[in-house]
């Protein structure tokens, strides 16, 4: 029985993999609904080739759609090429909010704030040199975002944006890992 088990858990690894293959010539595009919309309401934008597994959030802003999201420019998950095929029109702005001085992953905000703007974001950080090492992701921190104020040093010298937000990370001890952590609001708190 524990056999069967690990069969049907690796062909549902499998059916994953195959379902989440990142293009290099291919793009990326985004979907845009609707409040109470249906399929048919349903538009499409392109955006520049990258896979974002996590949505931070994403609000309206006047006449404008944010997205906020962690994104990374190739796949760590195998699998066949996807076939690609023309999508809507519309202009997609993208920009680096935290420069690429951090790898996060797993984003999350206080759960009171989906759908509207919101000003912190939370998400857990990669140890780049222990992943490498390793062949799998390990998160030994955890990021404070700010998205309404700016970085405390601008980027642009770098070369990586003209404006960033201002991140704040903890860090855990020396072979100190995370995965899964939640946002839990402070009682009393707003």
């Amino acid at each position: 029985m524990h056999t069967m088990f690990l069969n049907i858990l690796l062909d549902v690894l499998v059916l994953i993999c195959r379902l989440l293959e990142y293009n290099h010539e291919g793009y990326a595009r985004i979907s845009a609904m609707p409040h109470y919309g249906n399929a048919d309401s349903i538009h499409w934008f392109k955006v520049e080739p990258n896979c974002t597994f996590h949505i931070i959030n994403s609000f309206e802003d006047g006449d404008e759609v944010v997205v906020w999201g962690c994104k990374a420019l190739d796949s760590i998950i195998p699998g066949p090429d996807m076939a690609s095929t023309q999508f809507g029109c519309g202009e997609v702005n993208e920009i680096y909010l935290t420069g690429k001085r951090f790898c996060m992953d797993f984003s999350m905000i206080n759960g009171a704030f989906s759908g509207v703007k919101n000003r912190y974001g939370y998400a857990q950080v990669i140890d780049s040199v222990v992943s490498s090492a390793s062949g799998m992701l390990k998160y030994n921190g955890l990021a404070k975002l700010h998205f309404e104020e700016p970085a405390d040093v601008s980027l642009s010298s770098e070369g990586q944006l003209e404006e960033a937000i201002k991140v704040e990370t903890h860090m855990f001890e020396e072979n100190s890992f995370c995965t899964g952590a939640c946002f839990v609001p402070k009682q009393g708190g707003f």
